[in-house]
């Protein structure tokens, strides 16, 4: 049986996405930002030659998403009152279609690599679930077997160690789990500080279109962008 993935993403719409970073970045930079998150993960997520469900909110009325991701994905609407619930009942319907397991990723994570996902899949093949946490003490991804509405309830997402709340709910509902990679994500103006340094130190891959834009951004602003972030 297959497996497969969902990226699960806000529409890159100026003033709707991103706008914890409206500290430093304009609206429009907060989308096109955005936007770069999500082609660097399609390339990741495509090099890994799975199946891939892009679950987005609100409707994309101008085709911002399929004009990343192209005809090869499918596409849902987020369904659910809450975050929680929106990522149970993504996870529930693509497992519904015959996959084996499948695993949710959001959509700030731009460094994110193969690796990391296939440490992930691996380890569904012998436990029940797999998180794999943030810096921020948050998850950027979520894998699971079978659809297990319990895991998401009762957790106060943004706020708080949502990571070790969910592993509560896991171990709750006697289930085996494990941890994939740590990544950072970006959310606020420090982590762009953070990749940018990491950029020109030589750690992260200049080619990503990420890092071009963390670094055209920091370039034309220069110091005075710098001290945004502190």
């Amino acid at each position: 049986m297959k497996e497969a993935i969902i990226i699960f993403t806000r529409v890159p719409i100026p003033g709707k996405t991103k706008t914890r970073l409206e500290k430093m970045l304009s609206k429009i930079e907060c989308a096109e930002i955005h936007k770069n998150f999500l082609k660097d993960i399609r390339n990741t997520c495509k090099n890994t030659k799975r199946d891939i469900f892009i679950f987005y909110t609100p409707i994309d009325h101008n085709n911002i998403i399929k004009n990343i991701f192209g005809d090869d994905v499918n596409y849902k609407i987020q369904e659910g009152n809450d975050l929680g619930e929106k990522m149970y009942n993504a996870i529930e319907r693509v497992l519904n279609k015959n996959y084996k397991s499948c695993i949710l990723i959001g959509s700030d994570i731009p460094f994110l690599n193969v690796k990391d996902l296939e440490k992930a899949f691996s380890i569904l093949r012998e436990k029940d679930i797999v998180l794999g946490p943030t810096e921020d003490k948050g998850y950027y991804l979520v894998g699971m077997n079978k659809a297990t509405k319990s895991v998401f309830e009762n957790i106060e997402y943004g706020y708080g160690n949502v990571l070790d709340n969910t592993i509560k709910s896991i171990e709750n509902a006697n289930l085996t789990y494990d941890l994939t990679n740590k990544n950072r994500d970006i959310d606020e103006p420090e982590d762009l500080k953070h990749f940018y340094e990491n950029i020109k130190d030589g750690k992260i891959n200049r080619n990503l279109n990420t890092c071009n834009f963390i670094c055209m951004v920091f370039e034309e602003y220069g110091e005075e962008c710098l001290e945004l972030t502190v």
